[in-house]
């Protein structure tokens, strides 16, 4: 079974780690807060979605990691957003044993409340998605994790413009 855990994960400065399952878990070890998001990208023939992992332990800084998955080309808005958000839902579900029970653990979504984005129609579905789950589910313009960090890295290290 393929887990986001056993994916290829690289620092945002590109350096794959060898054992990723190892080095998260380690990494994660006395963590204060944990902010998860995913976004995607598409070309004429692929969707590409980054899922960024970044913690933070407040004044001692923090790192971000992420993984890639590319498929064929998915037309619908909803499906591609819904995918954002169960791939950030998957790696909770993952890494929240790992976390200590006084740390924070945020899912970023990708999508918009208000009613001029396209996505706004869908806010609802997907703040159940991962509050269903038990994670705390956090939307534009507050979902830097997604609309920042993921969106950078889907744009200038897997798309290439």
């Amino acid at each position: 079974m393929d887990t986001m855990l056993s994916r290829k994960w690289k620092t945002v400065d590109g350096v794959r780690l060898i054992d990723p399952s190892h080095e998260i878990r380690e990494a994660l070890r006395g963590v204060k807060v944990v902010y998860l998001g995913t976004d995607s990208q598409q070309d004429k023939q692929r969707t590409h979605f980054v899922t960024v992992i970044v913690i933070h332990n407040p004044g001692h800084g923090g790192r971000a990691l992420y993984t890639v998955e590319s498929v064929s080309r998915i037309h619908s808005l909803r499906e591609r957003l819904l995918r954002e958000v169960w791939m950030s839902v998957q790696l909770a579900l993952e890494i929240s044993p790992l976390i200590e029970e006084e740390s924070k653990l945020e899912v970023h979504v990708d999508a918009n409340p208000n009613t001029k984005f396209r996505s706004s129609k869908y806010v609802k579905e997907l703040t159940s998605m991962v509050v269903s789950q038990g994670f705390e589910a956090v939307m534009k313009p507050d979902a830097w994790a997604a609309m920042h960090v993921a969106d950078h890295l889907v744009k200038y290290k897997v798309v290439g413009r």
